[in-house]
């Protein structure tokens, strides 16, 4: 007799009612899952600009220092000991202002002997002078010989002579004591004095200090020589008659800050050097505020190029790959279509685009890793400073 299980049906009944049921339910299943719909396909929000032909100027970056249009070194046209000194280190100074004194007694003593001398040339010249007054009358009636009063007009003249030695004498003299007070030549900024109270000060050697005009700078760069003929090719002789203003130019500081004040290129240099292949330029710039000191490093900007109704874009909606550059446009119904595109220049953040792309054309800047071709987008539109 079979086994049977608690609910009265054999075993092999029972898994075949198993079986059974299992498989309906996975056609329920299935049934279920074939009635449900594909996914739709997602949309990729971008951020976009309409692009509009605009101005350009070109600009070139070139490295260049700053020279003070006048730089004068301090030294001593009279010799003696350094008595005192009246500005201080690194300050501003006027034009006429007395910065070193050397001691001048030995220049006193001399200038009163040459006074001296002077007033004993004078004498002789006086009393020879009054010889002559006293012999020309006696001559005309013969009362004298002749080489008397020849003798006296010589004397006379020799007596001048020395009175004129004597004058110039006591202007150097003069001059001397004067030199004894350094004053400074022009206005400006000085330096650290670089001889100390009670130095002995050698005429025309010794170095006391520098200094240099601050209100208004030279900068010097350089520029290669195929730089300069394309340069000169399009816009003719960077060189301007005096009458005429030079290239515009601008500077950026070591820092990247832009120096306020305008300036232009006043100077080339005559030949270009044959060892770097560039030529010298200097852009003259006004200092009002002291900013610029000489011996700074700064970027000279000169606007080289100027190109009117241009498309352009920002340098993050142009892709590369290889040699190939391409940007993603907006299409009708705001599907992503990505075109291959000829560039230009890069100017400030813009790329100029040579073909592919006309104005009116909705490019995308944001968002571009996502937008392949045909790809449905959800779009912002934004201005190029990233405004709706």
């Amino acid at each position: 007799m079979k086994k049977q299980h608690d609910n009265g049906l054999p075993s092999s009944s029972r898994q075949r009612r198993l079986w059974t049921a299992s498989m309906l339910s996975a056609a329920v299943a299935l049934a279920g899952c074939s009635s449900e719909q594909p996914p739709a396909q997602q949309t990729v929000p971008v951020q976009a600009i309409t692009v509009q032909a605009q101005d350009i100027a070109l600009v070139r970056d070139f490295t260049g220092q700053v020279a003070s249009p006048q730089e004068v070194e301090l030294r001593a046209r009279v010799s003696g000991t350094l008595q005192q000194k009246h500005f201080v280190d690194g300050a501003q100074v006027s034009k006429g202002q007395l910065l070193f004194t050397i001691d001048d007694r030995d220049l006193q003593a001399r200038l009163l002997d040459a006074r001296a001398s002077l007033s004993d040339a004078q004498s002789s010249q006086a009393r020879a002078q009054l010889d002559v007054n006293r012999y020309r009358p006696l001559l005309e009636t013969q009362a004298i010989p002749r080489q008397v009063y020849d003798n006296a007009v010589a004397t006379l003249r020799s007596a001048s002579s020395r009175v004129d030695n004597a004058k110039a004498a006591v202007e150097q003299a003069e001059l001397a004591v004067e030199y004894a007070s350094i004053l400074s030549p022009v206005s400006g900024r000085i330096g650290a004095a670089e001889a100390n109270i009670g130095d002995l000060i050698s005429a025309g050697s010794t170095m006391l200090a520098k200094v240099s005009t601050v209100d208004a700078s030279w900068v010097y760069f350089n520029v290669s020589e195929p730089a300069l003929l394309a340069y000169e090719q399009a816009h003719g002789s960077i060189e301007r008659p005096a009458s005429e203003p030079g290239m515009a130019a601008r500077l950026l500081l070591s820092n990247g800050v832009a120096y306020p004040y305008a300036g232009e290129v006043t100077f080339s240099d005559r030949a270009l050097n044959a060892s770097t292949g560039t030529i010298r330029l200097r852009a003259d710039f006004p200092n009002p505020d002291g900013m610029l000191r000489p011996g700074m490093f700064a970027r000279v900007q000169l606007v080289t190029e100027r190109r009117d109704d241009v498309v352009a874009v920002p340098d993050k909606a142009v892709s590369q790959l290889l040699n190939s550059y391409f940007v993603t446009l907006v299409d009708t119904g705001d599907v992503a279509r990505q075109v291959q595109v000829e560039v230009g220049p890069r100017q400030e953040g813009l790329w100029i685009i040579e073909d592919g792309v006309q104005p009116g054309d909705r490019v995308v800047v944001e968002g571009i890793q996502k937008a392949r071709n045909g790809a449905s987008l959800q779009v912002r539109d934004v201005t190029e400073g990233g405004q709706h």
